[in-house]
């Protein structure tokens, strides 16, 4: 079948009708929420494991369960944080097993962060929203779905979200996560260049400047003023995103994340609100290089920068088409 959007007229695109009709289905729509609950609770497993293991390398200790399991998270199966108890298939269904069970363990009866659920749920609407936009939006405009770019931009998405979840946790940004969706998203880009709609020349390019631009950054704090300013994770973060969403989307992350940052957390610090789950000294001791907060000096604060770098690349994800069209406007079509 021939489909052609009569309001954005452009190249009809031929679209095998049994794969239309199921495309545009509801059934399509709901699975895409679906399958986003699901890759949302494997990335509850990520964050929650990255972030124990971490903890328990700072305090010199073997990154185990009590009974010697090692805690990769793409192994073994889930466990209550509290207890350790395996926790069985029914149990581990997203969303509802947590309602079933009113967020506490089966097991021990303790009660479970809210957060597990939150994370399956923005993993199921980040699914449905990125579905929209890449397959459902596009057969409508008469255009071929994009199916690669909703799963890719999905990994991308969750990738994010852990990130986040990381770094408010433990003031890390882990490099082999942020590295390895790097490799893929470069793969990707080569393979399959309509997938991520960025040339891998661009990609690469943005990720030099990214990680170039917040390493020297990291570098003058280190040499210059004497403490770590600026981490580095952040750097290896703008290297992930350069690849997979080119220059543009690195320079809108950039400054939208610093904008975003001072508009959060200046009013969290003069309210003296954390916006950190946990202290730095704490977690890595009194390093030097970390510096000394003075309470009375908002820039001598510690803010993760990470949750507000993530928040921008995945708000440029979803509004990117805006952007480019309001970017366009602006500059008279010169960009």
């Amino acid at each position: 079948m021939l489909l052609l959007d009569p309001i954005l007229p452009t190249a009809p695109v031929l679209v095998p009708e049994p794969w239309l009709h199921l495309l545009l289905s509801p059934g399509a729509r709901m699975f895409a929420f679906l399958w986003g609950l699901l890759w949302g609770s494997f990335t509850n497993v990520v964050i929650h494991r990255t972030v124990v293991n971490v903890q328990a390398l700072l305090k010199g200790e073997t990154p185990t369960f009590s009974d010697g399991e090692t805690r990769e998270f793409w192994k073994g199966r889930s466990r209550c944080p509290h207890c350790e108890h395996a926790i069985a298939s029914y149990d581990n269904i997203p969303v509802l097993s947590f309602l079933w069970l009113r967020g506490k363990c089966r097991h021990c009866k303790t009660p479970l962060s809210l957060r597990y659920l939150i994370v399956e749920l923005l993993g199921g609407l980040l699914s449905f929203a990125l579905f929209m936009q890449q397959v459902y939006v596009p057969l409508l405009e008469g255009a071929a779905p994009n199916i690669a770019g909703w799963l890719l931009l999905l990994l991308f998405g969750l990738t994010l979200l852990s990130v986040t979840y990381i770094d408010l946790d433990v003031f890390i940004i882990p490099n082999v996560l942020v590295w390895i969706v790097a490799g893929v998203g470069l793969v990707a880009a080569v393979v399959e260049p309509e997938a991520l709609n960025v040339p891998w020349q661009h990609g690469i390019a943005a990720a030099v400047g990214g990680f170039g631009l917040f390493g020297l950054i990291h570098l003058y704090y280190i040499k210059v003023r004497g403490l770590d300013g600026l981490g580095l994770g952040d750097a290896h973060l703008l290297l992930m995103v350069g690849v997979w969403l080119g220059p543009l989307g690195l320079a809108f992350t950039v400054f939208a994340g610093a904008i975003q940052g001072l508009l959060v957390s200046v009013p969290m610090l003069l309210r003296n609100k954390p916006l950190a789950n946990a202290d730095v000294e704490e977690l890595h001791g009194a390093d030097p290089s970390l510096g000394t907060v003075d309470p009375d000096d908002l820039r001598m604060q510690r803010v993760p920068f990470g949750p507000f770098l993530a928040l921008a690349a995945m708000e440029f994800v979803l509004l990117r088409r805006m952007i480019e069209e309001l970017l366009t406007w602006w500059t008279g079509g010169a960009l």
